[in-house]
């Protein structure tokens, strides 16, 4: 079956993929390009780790490969869908070229939602958003 809403964007950062990781999973930084929850008390994200919205959203880390892959699936309880019938995850990857690190982040499949089209655009607009403010903080 193919993926028809799934958000793919990508950047090209000049810092090494280490300091991107960083960026991506320490709560300092992480606050910056994307919410938590007031009460999220973890200093950085690590595998299990749980953002939940309570009673709107639950994330949970399910990929956790240091300065390689970061995944973290969505669970949305208001969806009146079983929590197997969708699989909506934010997936960045870090890859090297010529001294950069490339930033692939991929969002959805929201196909399977109420409403898919509105979290497509919305997630459009957040990846666009994050990964400039992913490279700025990474790069600084």
């Amino acid at each position: 079956m193919e993926e028809k809403l799934t958000v793919k964007d990508q950047i090209e950062i000049n810092a090494s993929k280490e300091k991107v990781w960083e960026v991506l999973t320490y709560t300092k930084y992480y606050k910056q390009w994307d919410e938590l929850p007031e009460d999220f008390s973890e200093d950085k994200l690590r595998l299990g780790s749980i953002i939940e919205w309570e009673g709107y959203s639950k994330m949970t880390v399910r990929t956790f490969e240091p300065n390689n892959h970061l995944d973290i699936s969505l669970y949305l309880p208001r969806v009146d869908l079983s929590e197997d019938a969708y699989d909506v995850s934010y997936s960045f990857k870090l890859s090297r070229k010529n001294d950069q690190t490339i930033l692939t982040i991929k969002i959805g499949d929201f196909s399977p939602l109420p409403k898919a089209q509105d979290y497509y655009q919305a997630s459009v607009e957040f990846a666009d958003k994050a990964k400039k403010k992913i490279k700025e903080l990474s790069e600084h």
